[in-house]
C-alpha cells in the first residue's frame, strides 16, 4: 500500500475514533474509552520499555494496589462489570501466557515443592468450588478468589525470568512502596480530597484499609533498607527506621509481629543489620518519650508510651481478658474477644458439619459467630466474610486437606526464605522473602490474603522470588560435570 495512503487512512480512523469516544465520555460510559487509553498506553510503553503488555499491565496493577488499596481494588471499566483490576490481570495475562506456554511447548510451573504444592492448592480449592458453585453462585465464586489469585504467582514466576520484565515487575513493587507512605498519610490529612474529588466513576481511587496500609509498611522498610544503595543509602535507612516507627505509634499489632518475625529469621540468620537499625531507632524514640514525658511532664508522651505497652501485651492475651487504660487502645480485649470467638466458632462448625473438606466457598462463616457475639442482634450491617485469620479461613472452607496444603505451602516458604538468607547474597532478595511473612504474618490476624488488596502484592512478590531461585537452580545444575546433579539437590 502507497505509504502516504496507509498514513490518511489511519489518521481517519484515528479521529473517527476519538469523536466517537468523546461521545462515550460526555454520555458518562467510561467503558470504551478506557479500553482504549488502556490499549495506547500499552502500546507505547511495549515499545519503548521492549516488555510485553501482560507484564506492564501486570507491574502497573500491582503499583495501583499499593498505592491505591481498596479504592483502587473497587475500580471497575463499566458499572455493573465485575471486572476489577485483579481480574483484568489474571484474564489478560493468563490468555496470553497460555498461549506462549502451548507455542513453545513448556509447562507453566517449575519442578520444585513450591510449585507443586500451590499446584495443589488450585486444584484442591477448585474441586471444592466446583461443588460449592451451582449452590451458592456468585458468593462460592467471591470467596474463592482467595484461592485464585495464586495464579498469579505461576504468571509472574514466568514473567520474571526475563531480565527486562523482572525490571520492570520489581520497578513498580519499589515505586508502589516507596509512594505508599505519602499517599496514605496525604489521605489522612485531607479525606476529603481523596473521597470526593479524587474519584472515577464515584469510587475513590485511592482509599485505604489502615492495617494493609501498615503491613505493606513493613514490607517497605524491608525494601528502603536492602535495595537502596549509593548517596540515597543513609536516606533509605531513615526511612525504613521511620516507617517501622510509624507502624509502633499505630494501632496495628498485626504489621508489627510481622515486622518482629522478618527481623527475627534475619536475625537467626546472622543477617543483623536490619534488626539492630530497628531496635536502635525504637531505642531512641522510647527513649526521647520517657525524656518528654519524665522531664516535662508531656501528656502526649504519657499516653503514647501507654498506648505503645498496651499494643504489645495484648498481642499474647488470647482470651481477651486484659484491661487496657489507654486512649488508642482500651478496645483490644474486645477486638480479641471477637477474634477466638469467630475462631473457635469456625473450627467447631467446621469439625462437626465437614473437617475433611469444609464448609466451602459460599458458606456463611460468619453465622454462628453473630448469633454467639451480638445475640441482640445489633449486627444487621456486619458484612465480613472471613474470620480475619488465613489459617481458619482455609479449615473453613476447605478443611483439613486444604489447611494440609496451605501448611505444606508456608513449611516450604520458610524453607526457601531461609535458605536465601543463609546462601543469597543478592540482599533484594532478602528483602522480598522476609516481606512474604510480613504479609502472611498480618494474614493470620486480619483479612489480607482473601483479598485484591493484599493477595495480588503477595503472589507476585512470592513469584519475583522464586524466579529468581529457579534461574539460581537451573544455573548451577548446567555448571555440574555429567553425573553430578543430585550435588544441587
Amino acid at each position: 500500500m502507497n505509504p502516504h495512503l496507509r498514513q490518511t487512512l489511519i489518521a481517519v480512523a484515528a479521529g473517527v475514533a476519538a469523536i466517537w469516544l468523546g461521545f462515550q465520555i460526555a454520555e458518562g460510559s467510561h467503558f470504551w474509552p478506557m479500553v482504549f487509553f488502556t490499549l495506547a498506553l500499552g502500546g507505547i510503553l511495549t515499545r519503548v520499555l521492549r516488555v510485553p503488555f501482560d507484564v506492564i499491565l501486570t507491574g502497573l496493577v500491582l503499583f495501583g494496589y499499593l498505592v491505591g488499596n481498596r479504592g483502587f481494588a473497587q475500580l471497575m471499566p463499566a458499572p455493573g462489570l465485575p471486572l476489577l483490576p485483579a481480574e483484568t490481570v489474571l484474564l489478560v495475562a493468563g490468555t496470553w501466557r497460555g498461549i506462549v506456554w502451548a507455542h513453545s511447548r513448556q509447562l507453566p510451573f517449575a519442578r520444585d515443592n513450591l510449585n507443586h504444592f500451590l499446584m495443589a492448592w488450585l486444584v484442591v480449592g477448585g474441586g471444592r468450588f466446583a461443588l460449592d458453585l451451582p449452590r451458592h453462585g456468585f458468593l462460592a465464586v467471591r470467596d474463592f478468589a482467595m484461592v485464585y489469585y495464586a495464579v498469579l504467582f505461576f504468571l509472574v514466576q514466568h514473567m520474571a525470568r526475563e531480565p527486562r520484565a523482572r525490571r520492570w515487575l520489581l520497578g513498580c513493587l519499589l515505586a508502589g512502596v516507596a509512594l505508599l507512605p505519602f499517599t496514605y498519610g496525604a489521605s489522612e490529612l485531607f479525606p476529603r480530597l481523596f473521597l470526593t474529588v479524587l474519584t472515577f466513576n464515584e469510587v475513590p481511587l485511592i482509599y485505604f484499609k489502615g492495617d494493609l496500609a501498615f503491613t505493606f509498611f513493613g514490607v517497605a522498610s524491608l525494601l528502603w533498607f536492602f535495595v537502596v544503595r549509593g548517596s540515597w543509602r543513609g536516606l533509605a535507612v531513615t526511612m525504613s527506621a521511620a516507617l517501622v516507627l510509624w507502624i509502633l505509634a499505630s494501632d496495628n499489632r498485626a504489621s508489627l509481629l510481622g515486622v518482629t518475625c522478618a527481623a527475627t529469621l534475619l536475625l537467626l540468620a546472622g543477617r543483623w543489620r536490619y534488626p539492630l537499625t530497628l531496635g536502635v531507632a525504637s531505642g531512641v524514640a522510647a527513649l526521647a518519650l520517657l525524656g518528654m514525658a519524665a522531664l516535662g511532664n508531656n501528656a502526649w508522651a504519657h499516653g503514647k508510651l501507654r498506648s505503645t505497652a498496651d499494643r504489645i501485651s495484648s498481642i499474647t492475651d488470647f482470651a481477651g481478658q486484659g484491661s487496657y487504660m489507654s486512649g488508642e487502645s482500651y478496645y483490644k480485649g474486645d477486638n480479641n474477644r471477637f477474634r477466638a470467638t469467630w475462631w473457635k466458632n469456625v473450627i467447631l462448625e467446621t469439625w462437626d458439619s465437614n473437617p475433611v473438606l469444609g464448609l466451602g466457598f459460599g458458606h456463611d462463616l460468619a453465622g454462628g459467630f453473630l448469633q454467639e457475639y451480638y445475640p441482640d442482634g445489633t449486627a444487621e450491617d456486619f458484612a465480613a466474610r472471613s474470620p480475619h485469620n488465613i489459617f481458619i479461613t482455609v479449615f473453613g472452607r476447605m478443611g483439613l486437606l486444604g489447611l494440609a496444603v496451605w501448611a505444606g505451602f508456608c513449611w516450604i516458604l520458610l524453607r526457601r526464605t531461609w535458605h536465601s538468607l543463609r546462601t543469597s547474597m543478592v540482599e533484594s532478595e532478602w528483602a522480598i522473602w522476609c516481606g512474604l511473612w510480613v504479609v502472611l504474618v498480618s494474614a493470620t490476624f486480619g483479612v489480607v490474603l482473601e483479598g485484591p488488596m493484599g493477595a495480588v502484592p503477595f503472589w507476585v512478590m512470592l513469584g519475583l522470588a522464586s524466579a529468581r531461585d529457579t534461574d539460581e537452580a537451573e544455573t548451577s545444575k548446567a555448571a555440574l560435570p555429567p553425573g553430578d546433579e543430585t550435588a544441587s539437590a
